[in-house]
């Protein structure tokens, strides 16, 4: 078995320098965990959970990656010379080398809008290596919805200065060809349009992999809009459904704690996978 020589620091990937958080198990399980980080101010919020997993993982003999998008966190760029046609890009040349490192399967851990981006990558290539499991940390699955949230900061910060604008007037300069700043991140036309062209369908190739969706919720009840997207799911994949009452740690004002979720991550994957 060939060693697993990547480490967490930058590499390059198509002439990009990206950073890549990577924390290795045992060399022989030839089995790796790539995880796919959520956007913007979330990713802020939830950096220390995926850590703490990742850590755990590597201690129960997995190899674990995580990939700063291009434009974002350390890797080189800014967000506005980045789209999520880029990002999709490095997700699989981080594949095919993980592929060379003599990695023999893949299982992801997506969250938020890192379910989004997951689903287009399985649905745009086929992978270089077979799917395990999926584990998605409060996903979003629909792009429109993403993005109406996203701009509703924008709505928001300008009210508290007694500004108005509408979602309707930040696309129109994002089409005319103007950036626009949302809560402090330069969003370009290139990367809005990218956006638009995500193909979030459910991936046909995942029909037969277990899907495990954490959801945090403060209701007793699944909401409605969960219950339809869950019942759509059940129909392509073996899917595995925990609801999780405590903080919502992606928009907590303090960093919250979230062990049962990293907990049940573990469970999944170390359950769940086989090691070769």
């Amino acid at each position: 078995m060939q060693q697993h020589p990547l480490s967490t620091g930058f590499i390059q990937l198509q002439q990009r320098q990206l950073f890549l958080r990577a924390v290795q198990g045992s060399t022989d399980n030839r089995h790796a965990i790539l995880v796919i980080p959520p956007f913007a101010e979330e990713m802020n919020k939830c950096r220390h959970l995926i850590n703490a997993a990742m850590r755990q993982l590597a201690t129960a003999g997995y190899g674990c990656f995580m990939l700063d998008n291009y434009g974002t966190g350390d890797s080189e760029g800014d967000l506005d010379q980045a789209s999520t046609d880029t990002w999709r890009d490095d997700l699989y040349q981080l594949l095919l080398l993980l592929q060379q490192q003599g990695y023999q399967s893949v299982s992801f851990i997506a969250v938020r809008f890192g379910v989004l981006q997951l689903f287009d990558l399985l649905n745009k290539h086929p992978l270089p290596l077979p799917v395990q499991q999926l584990v998605l940390w409060q996903p979003v699955f629909d792009v429109s919805k993403f993005w109406q949230q996203f701009v509703r900061l924008k709505v928001a910060e300008a009210m508290a200065v007694g500004n108005k604008t509408s979602q309707k007037e930040l696309e129109l300069q994002l089409t005319g060809g103007t950036n626009i700043e949302i809560a402090g991140y330069p969003i370009s036309p290139l990367f809005y349009h990218s956006l638009l062209n995500i193909n979030s369908n459910f991936p046909t190739q995942l029909n037969n992999v277990n899907l495990h969706w954490l959801e945090t919720s403060q209701l007793d009840t699944i909401a409605l809009p969960v219950q339809k997207m869950r019942e759509q799911l059940q129909q392509h994949c073996q899917l595995n459904y925990t609801q999780l009452k405590t903080e919502p740690y992606w928009q907590t004002a303090e960093l919250a704690s979230a062990e049962q979720l990293i907990t049940l991550t573990l469970q999944h994957l170390t359950e769940g996978s086989q090691h070769d």
